[in-house]
């Protein structure tokens, strides 16, 4: 009983660290993202991000995929594929490079803001294939 306990607590430290937001290093935050998985984790969205995405989360919402895939669905080996790089660190700002294949070659620009001490997302835009920005997405008139 005692090892189980030991065990769930050590794992549970490991996976909190992995899903949290990192104070130094961006492209942490985004290996988190990742790793959580669902657009809907929303603290690690910076605060203007989170208002317009919760602000979408209606019946008929302005963002009709998941983003951090750009898809609805992951082919197989993606996680495998994921590569991210910093692109800058400047002060309160950072821009990170997610390359992963999804239906071919994808690439997303991650623009975080330091926010409470933690590196939030603040936009997402793509640069290859079908380009689209997050803010710009989240901020349209409903058709």
């Amino acid at each position: 009983m005692h090892r189980r306990f030991v065990l769930a607590v050590a794992l549970g430290l490991l996976t909190g660290s992995a899903l949290a937001q990192s104070a130094t290093d961006p492209v942490e935050t985004v290996r988190a993202f990742y790793a959580a998985d669902n657009i809907s984790a929303v603290r690690f969205y910076a605060k203007s991000l989170r208002t317009l995405y919760e602000r979408d989360q209606g019946e008929v919402g302005r963002l009709g995929f998941a983003f951090h895939i750009n898809g609805q669905d992951t082919e197989p080996g993606f996680a495998k594929s994921l590569a991210l790089a910093p692109l800058s660190n400047e002060g309160d700002r950072a821009e990170v490079r997610a390359t992963f294949r999804n239906g071919g070659p994808q690439e997303l620009r991650y623009n975080l803001v330091r926010e409470a001490g933690a590196w939030k997302i603040a936009n997402v835009r793509s640069l290859k294939g079908e380009t689209w920005d997050l803010v710009a997405i989240l901020s349209a008139p409903l058709q």
